[in-house]
């Protein structure tokens, strides 16, 4: 890939897919001013990001997700699963948070570009991409949040060309 290319993409793609992130009247966050924060009474999703990754010349992608507590109850276990398409696919399951600075981060496994979860990036069009959190606190309730992440055309082929298929 030509450098410019590279410079470009690394320096674009997560502000483009940052304020594509999701559709609503939700007030601006550090996200872009469409990022629209599903939350409830003791959590609120801050993020759920798309990133390229080249490992040995070899493109690969996964999603970063970042939620904080909004309450001092510990979590026992956070799980999200993509329910975009007709069957979920399980991301993250972890089974024994920990939260740093009050937030709580984790990153998928890395997904090749052939696999079933990354194909809507190669269609053509604007894309909905939809999250279940689902949280197990230690207080013995469970709740479920569903977070709408949304990818414009140009998003999408931004993405493209970073992670050249």
């Amino acid at each position: 890939m030509r450098w410019w290319v590279q410079i470009l993409s690394a320096s674009l793609l997560p502000i483009v897919c940052l304020t594509g992130c999701a559709t609503s009247s939700a007030p601006e966050s550090a996200l872009g001013p469409s990022f629209a924060r599903a939350q409830n009474d003791r959590v609120v999703v801050l993020g759920a990001v798309l990133q390229p990754v080249t490992l040995d010349t070899n493109y690969y992608l996964r999603w970063t997700f970042s939620i904080r507590p909004t309450q001092a109850i510990g979590l026992s276990s956070i799980r999200i699963d993509d329910v975009s398409g007709p069957s979920p696919l399980q991301l993250v399951n972890d089974v024994a948070p920990q939260l740093e600075n009050g937030q709580w981060n984790e990153i998928s496994g890395l997904m090749d570009l052939s696999s079933p979860g990354v194909q809507w990036l190669f269609e053509p069009g604007s894309t909905v991409r939809v999250f279940r959190l689902t949280f197990a606190w230690l207080d013995g309730r469970n709740d479920m949040l569903e977070q709408s992440v949304p990818y414009s055309n140009d998003a999408k082929k931004l993405m493209q060309a970073t992670v050249r298929r």
